[in-house]
């Protein structure tokens, strides 16, 4: 154990944290095309959904063999998309990123410690990853994934020891009932839908895993990005011809991947950035 401790510190075991990641990526490619549909995510194995075809072991190994097979079906030839690499590019990387903050950056750090919040914030990551895509494809945040969540990783996170379970709590009641608030309001006073619910269950996970405290920059830098990436798409929509204004009516822009990412914002650097707030009063 003793000669392990030096080596989580190294390059390799970041590097090793970003093949973990890559793997674990592949499985949630099959979460994202499957929960929206209804389907297992076990049974059947990984197989072309023109074709049916079952993918052979080695033309399932991440990010490599989408390259050599060109994004294509060793069977029937048909395209797959290339969300399927970057969404294991994105988990490599995103593994390796909080393998090097919580394990490697952390070397006074207690071992079992250290290796318990790199499994609850790669499992909280990559539960993220998979709702924002889905939200991506289908406006929807599946209860399928939200409500067991909540409870699961709020419980998980005593495991981790960095955030007091009472900032947690307040943080599961605070993401909800914000969004509802909002939520609510809109309903009324325009007599639609603006924010869906299923954006107060992912705030409340972020609040079960990152305390109340991370729910404001989760918000603000959620919203920063989101506006910075959805402007673009919805002045694209508006110059579409003389029928600019109905195109732009017909644009909805979801909010959990941007909430996602204000929560990967707060992970990484929220701490630091209330420090700097804190320090700047």
């Amino acid at each position: 154990m003793d000669e392990l401790l030096p080596w989580l510190s190294s390059p390799g075991a970041v590097a090793l944290a970003g093949v973990w990641g890559a793997i674990w990526g592949s499985f949630l490619n099959v979460c994202i095309a499957r929960v929206p549909r209804g389907l297992s995510v076990v049974r059947p194995g990984s197989h072309c959904f023109a074709c049916r075809a079952p993918v052979r072991a080695v033309d399932n190994i991440p990010i490599l063999s989408y390259l050599l097979l060109r994004g294509r079906c060793r069977a029937c030839g048909a395209r797959f998309s290339v969300r399927y690499a970057l969404v294991e590019l994105l988990t490599a990387l995103l593994a390796a990123a909080i393998f090097w903050k919580f394990v490697a950056g952390d070397p006074d750090g207690a071992l079992a410690v250290r290796l318990a919040r790199f499994s609850l914030y790669f499992a909280f990551t990559a539960t993220l990853i998979v709702l924002a895509f889905i939200d991506l494809d289908t406006k929807l945040l599946p209860d399928l994934i939200t409500l067991p969540a909540i409870p699961i990783f709020f419980l998980a996170a005593f495991g981790a020891h960095d955030v007091p379970w009472s900032q947690r709590a307040i943080g599961v009641a605070a993401g909800y009932l914000f969004i509802r608030i909002i939520a609510d309001a809109y309903y009324y006073l325009l007599k639609r839908e603006g924010m869906g619910l299923g954006d107060g269950k992912l705030l409340a996970l972020v609040g079960a895993v990152l305390g109340w405290k991370s729910l404001p920059i989760t918000l603000f830098a959620g919203s920063l990005l989101g506006t910075a990436i959805s402007l673009p798409v919805l002045l694209a929509a508006r110059r579409r011809g003389p029928d600019g204004d109905t195109a732009l009516a017909r644009v909805q822009v979801p909010f959990g991947p941007f909430l996602a990412m204000g929560a990967l914002v707060y992970l990484f650097a929220g701490r630091a950035i209330v420090a700097l707030l804190v320090g700047a009063d």
